[in-house]
């Protein structure tokens, strides 16, 4: 459970916001399990009134359902982490691109970042994209390190993406700084499996 506590107290926590008008729960899509949604009541409550009421779609639902179960390891270990839609919030109000990557006149958020000293930006990939696109992708990464924008990237993968991923760093001889690790299903849930590439962050 997210927050460590056993699935009766988490269920009952569960019905308690649900009763207060604070979330909504709707059922899952595929393997992704019940997706629990904070309304807007739930978003001022918790003093984030800066973010948007989430939407999601059954296209989006398992990537979010996914960069949801590993926000929740990490913060576990004490990292501090922001979602896509808190990253979006920072850059609004600051004005700037502060997490993004720039790509071809356009720019890139990653899916996660963790507030580390520096920052670390994390993609959690589970489909495979064009070897175009994640190479022009990856390099836009490769640009955000060599400016000191991050520190490190991370790319969390399921075993479907990991090659190619792995194979799109290669051919860019992006080999430093950058992180690829397996990510694996186990009950519905996305866990970081910890095994890299042998060349990654070398």
């Amino acid at each position: 459970m997210w927050a460590g506590t056993a699935r009766a107290v988490t269920a009952a926590r569960e019905r308690r916001l649900r009763e207060a008008g604070l979330i909504e729960v709707r059922p899952g899509f595929g393997d992704s399990g019940r997706t629990v949604i904070c309304k807007r009541a739930g978003l001022r409550a918790a003093c984030r009134e800066e973010l948007p009421t989430p939407t999601p779609s059954p296209a989006s639902l398992v990537h979010s359902a996914a960069s949801a179960h590993v926000a929740a390891q990490l913060e576990r270990k004490g990292h501090r982490v922001l979602s896509e839609r808190e990253i979006a919030a920072v850059e609004r109000a600051e004005g700037k691109r502060v997490y993004s990557a720039e790509r071809r006149e356009r720019f890139h958020r990653p899916d996660l970042a963790l507030l580390d000293d520096p920052p670390v930006a994390i993609e959690v990939e589970l489909t495979t994209k064009s070897p175009r696109r994640l190479q022009d992708i990856l390099r836009a990464w490769r640009w955000t390190l060599a400016r000191d924008q991050f520190g490190l990237i991370r790319y969390l993968c399921s075993p479907r993406a990991f090659g190619a991923v792995e194979r799109a760093a290669d051919r860019i001889s992006f080999d430093k700084g950058i992180e690829i690790e397996r990510l694996v299903e186990r009950r519905g849930r996305w866990v970081i499996a910890g095994r890299k590439s042998p060349f990654a962050g070398a």
